[in-house]
């Protein structure tokens, strides 16, 4: 008998929830040691205990397990953000959108392997070839890798958003962000339509956008190249965060 009176789970169910939980397991175990090219379908099975076709009853390919971690990835590093951001008031936007950065690369470069995979995926593309009005209005429509990308971004992206909201209203003092370079408009209107739409996750003024997708662009080269072990800084790599952090904050006209 499957059925459950009670509401919960059926004992079926449990057993496939169970199952596809040994699966990811498996492979994030041949993740870690062999890299996401090191991935097999035939391994998983062997160390789960069912034959490789079996798999395909949980998961249609293995790009689609490979999504699916994806997604349970973002979720960690999703977490790990929020409470390390919510560490500080709701008010303090810029000690928030800094916990953000340190997050990331905690994260990162402690899960080099998971990070690995998570920036393969989609294959062949990723959020900035998305049309924006897609996104808008039918999001279900986009790979839920993209999207989970996405919400981490505009973790940091609406507190910026809201730190420029009560700099507007008056309510905290702020210059406005340093003059940027002549723009073209096509660069404008991308800026504008994907870049705040998909890094910010509101509109901003073209300085506010242009001048955080520089920073983002910088922090994210940062976490990269600090996982990959490619930072041209090995010894004093926390100081170098700070004054890059810092960099980032004056071009906003933030001092501190």
């Amino acid at each position: 008998m499957t059925s459950n009176t009670a509401g919960g789970p059926t004992r079926r169910e449990r057993m496939r929830a169970e199952t596809i939980a040994e699966i990811k397991a498996s492979a994030r175990k041949q993740l870690q040691e062999h890299g996401p090219s090191g991935i097999s379908l035939r391994a998983i099975a062997r160390e789960v205990g069912v034959t490789p076709a079996a798999l395909y009853r949980y998961f249609d390919s293995l790009d689609a397990l490979l999504v699916a971690i994806c997604c349970d990835l973002y979720d960690e590093l999703i977490a790990s953000t929020a409470a390390a951001m919510d560490a500080y008031p709701a008010d303090a936007h810029l000690e928030r959108m800094k916990a953000w950065i340190w997050s990331f690369r905690s994260w990162a470069v402690a899960n080099r392997r998971e990070f690995e995979l998570m920036l393969s995926y989609p294959e062949g593309g990723s959020a900035m070839s998305i049309d924006g009005r897609r996104l808008e209005q039918a999001p279900e429509h986009v790979d839920p890798v993209t999207l989970k990308s996405l919400e981490h971004s505009q973790m940091c992206g609406r507190e910026l958003a809201k730190f420029y909201r009560r700099v507007e209203a008056g309510e905290v003092e702020s210059a406005n962000p340093v003059e940027i370079p002549p723009l073209s408009e096509a660069l404008q209107a991308e800026l504008m339509e994907k870049c705040a739409a998909f890094i910010v996750g509101e509109p901003l003024p073209l300085s506010w956008v242009f001048t955080f997708t520089s920073g983002w662009v910088r922090v994210f080269g940062l976490v990269v190249m600090e996982a990959f072990g490619s930072l041209p800084v090995q010894e004093n790599v926390d100081e170098f965060y700070k004054t890059q952090i810092l960099s980032v904050m004056r071009e906003f006209g933030i001092g501190e």
